[in-house]
């Protein structure tokens, strides 16, 4: 008997050592410990441990939402603060995010990660500078991870519920709206970036104690080192079909896509006029050339996939520009704008000095 408890304990203090080799080995420990860091360093300079912070405290797991499916989770971290209403706080080191009031002294912003401000302080986002721009009134930061236009639409929509109507309302898109997830599947009822996930949670029936305690098992095993690091070595193929393209006629999605879009930005415009609220749509900037991330110090790796990133939005934005009644509604069309400095932190989002920028320009329009 003691042979075997023996044979057992050795065969787990195995088992651990062995499981945290395997940590070493997976591609996210390696990054997180050499590129990462490095990286960093390189597009914030000197300042980048705060950033460290600013991605560690963005991380959190999104909150579900019925109706929207998810939104962010409120915390009240020192870079990156959240209200109970999904509301990014325009200042950081602060007790508690102000909630927002509604009525004629607020101005609302909506839009995906860019608006949210991913890499950066809750100081430095668009909304943020804005407010700096607008110094009698309090913007409130709506940005929502992943969101396109429909879930902002809907977001906006169901604050009117609960919150007087603000004075002015800006719906900043275009850049989620138009990723390839949403050309794989653009006909009704559409998914977002979570609903398979969401669905899955939803849509689960009844199951047993004991399947119960095999889905625990299941889970415990599947985040094992060594089960990820399997798995990782074993995948690595199905790693670059990430941007697959899986339907056969992308030119009916980009044309389906873009209707959607329109048609957002006019119940946007129409829900302002019958509630009396001044509403801005505004195309976001996007890259189109590789030359915008010429000032921005971006390490050579991250524009390794610029290609597959934004092959179909070019195609998508030579189409915007012919539409003009999409274009008649857009009250600031942005998605070529640029400035000499430094504009971007990877592919997508802005930089503090880019976000100044753009919230300038709006200032100069509502004005």
């Amino acid at each position: 008997m003691r042979k075997i408890l023996f044979i057992i304990v050795i065969f787990l203090v195995f088992f651990v050592v062995l499981n945290k080799v395997a940590k070493s080995f997976l591609q996210q420990t390696k990054y997180e410990k050499n590129d990462f860091n490095q990286n960093l360093k390189l597009v914030y300079g000197k300042e980048y441990e705060d950033y460290i912070k600013v991605y560690q405290q963005q991380r959190e797991p999104v909150l579900y939402t019925p109706l929207l499916e998810f939104r962010e989770k409120k915390r009240n971290h020192e870079f990156v603060s959240v209200g109970k209403y999904g509301n990014r706080c325009n200042k950081y080191e602060i007790s508690q995010c102000k909630e927002p009031k509604g009525g004629e002294n607020e101005i609302w912003i909506f839009g995906g990660s860019t608006v949210f401000g991913y890499g950066l302080k809750n100081n430095e986002t668009i909304s943020a500078h804005l407010e700096k721009y607008i110094t009698n009134k309090n913007v409130i930061n709506f940005g929502q991870g992943y969101y396109h236009s429909t879930q902002s639409r809907i977001l906006f929509q169901n604050l009117l519920v609960f919150l007087p109507p603000p004075e002015t309302v800006i719906f900043f898109d275009g850049y989620n709206d138009f990723k390839v997830n949403q050309i794989n599947n653009y006909q009704f009822p559409i998914q977002t970036s979570l609903t398979q996930r969401f669905e899955k949670l939803i849509n689960k029936k009844e199951i047993s104690k004991i399947t119960r305690l095999k889905n625990w098992f299941n889970q415990r095993f599947n985040r094992l080192n060594i089960v990820r690091l399997y798995k990782e070595k074993t995948s690595q193929a199905n790693l670059k079909k990430k941007n697959v393209l899986l339907i056969n006629d992308p030119e009916k999605a980009y044309k389906s896509l873009i209707n959607r879009l329109m048609i957002n930005f006019k119940i946007n415009k129409s829900i302002g006029k019958n509630f009396n609220i001044k509403v801005m749509n505004i195309l976001e900037p996007i890259s189109l050339s590789k030359e915008n991330y010429s000032t921005s110090n971006l390490p050579k790796s991250y524009l390794n996939d610029y290609n597959k990133s934004f092959y179909h939005h070019k195609k998508i934005y030579k189409l915007i520009e012919f539409k003009t009644e999409l274009l008649n509604i857009v009250d600031l069309n942005m998605v070529n704008f640029k400035t000499k400095k430094n504009m971007f932190i990877d592919l997508t989002h802005y930089s503090s000095n880019f976000s100044d920028k753009i919230a300038s320009q709006i200032f100069e329009y509502l004005n």
